[in-house]
């Protein structure tokens, strides 16, 4: 009996720890991140937690209904609408309409110091020509550009080399900013107008890598906006840190990391928001969030837009998680949004890109 008892107290405390966490990671969208940083760390194991916390609740259910113990029912009853309120709709966009009619959005991150060599041009090339954009975003992938005086020419990383090449088809914007460092550009099938960079803190004043895009374009002969955006990166895991597994130091210094990560992907969503908010173009947002759906930093940009959804982008080779991510204004409605498989981006990046399809909303008038 003494046992029993033991074996269920160590029972109730794991249900209690996991609905915890499975807690904490559910409010981490809606508590201010300067107090509550830390809540992120579980929001990113939300859905696992979700699962578990599924299982739990339907064994409270099973058992309060049979045994009448109808506290236990609630329990399990609340964590179920928990569960079903977050995950039980996802964006599945609108099937109807012609794939014509529709505006096709890749973003990507795509270092350069990744991958690179003539198998891995040519996997790239074959990755967009098949999943053919019109409007192509990639992250980390660089261009300079140069001085009228200079001749206005470029010097360009890699893979713009590659997406830029007359078999694949893709242009730049026409105007773009004189003698800067480009992180987020952005390529088109379609008329791209012109290209404007925007520093972000902590050092966009001096580092070209702390800065996002805004590309204005024509679809269909109305004008839009298109933000390309690299939020601040979460910093080395506790494993690709030097140090033991076990040392206390080693895990000090990454939520440390994580914590100044964290801030500073809250200030930056902050400005990217307000400055959206400012458009008098309709607008798509598109990039590498380092934020999932279930942080604060990806919901207060979704404020005011719409979700394309898609699914895990990374790690590349076994998704886990998304953060990269295609968002859009009001006057679109997305199609449909899609991460190709693992055989077309194997080793080109350690991400997965996200294709969404959006079209016009029935009525939109500028």
């Amino acid at each position: 009996m003494g046992l029993q008892r033991v074996l269920q107290g160590l029972a109730w405390s794991g249900a209690g720890l996991l609905v915890a966490a499975f807690l904490m990671g559910y409010a981490a969208p809606y508590l201010p991140p300067a107090r509550f940083w830390w809540t992120d760390l579980f929001a990113v194991l939300l859905p696992a937690l979700a699962g578990a916390v599924g299982l739990l609740g339907i064994g409270l259910v099973g058992q309060g209904a049979y045994s009448g113990r109808w506290g236990r029912l609630g329990i399990g009853g609340a964590l179920l609408l928990l569960v079903a309120l977050r995950f039980g709709t996802v964006p599945t966009g609108e099937a109807s309409g012609r794939d014509a009619d529709a505006l096709r959005v890749m973003t990507f991150n795509l270092s350069p110091a990744f991958a690179r060599g003539p198998d891995r041009e040519r996997t790239l090339a074959e990755l967009v020509q098949r999943e053919a954009p019109a409007v192509l975003s990639v992250q980390e992938t660089w261009m300079k550009t140069r001085s009228a005086s200079d001749g206005g020419g470029l010097f360009v990383s890699w893979p713009l080399r590659v997406l830029l090449e007359d078999s694949v088809g893709y242009a730049l914007p026409r105007a773009r900013p004189p003698e800067t460092t480009i992180y987020r550009p952005v390529l088109g099938q379609v008329r791209l107008d012109s290209m404007r960079v925007h520093p972000l803190p902590p050092s966009g004043g001096s580092d070209p890598r702390s800065r996002y895009t805004r590309t204005f374009f024509t679809w269909q002969g109305r004008p839009a906006v298109l933000y390309n955006v690299h939020l601040h990166t979460v910093g080395p895991r506790p494993w690709d840190l030097p140090g033991t597994a076990a040392s206390l130091a080693r895990w000090r210094t990454f939520l440390r990391t994580y914590r100044a990560g964290a801030l500073h992907r809250a200030d930056q969503a902050r400005r990217i928001h307000r400055h959206i908010e400012q458009e008098t173009r309709p607008v798509l947002v598109t990039g590498d969030f380092n934020s999932t759906p279930h942080q604060w930093a990806y919901r207060h940009l979704l404020q005011g837009l719409q979700a394309a959804g898609g699914g895990a982008t990374f790690p590349a080779g076994w998704p886990l998680v998304q953060i990269d991510h295609v968002l859009v204004g009001p006057e679109w409605r997305v199609g449909s949004a899609t991460v190709p498989g693992l055989e077309a981006t194997d080793f080109v990046s350690d991400h997965r890109p996200v294709v969404a399809r959006v079209r016009w909303r029935d009525g939109y008038e500028e």
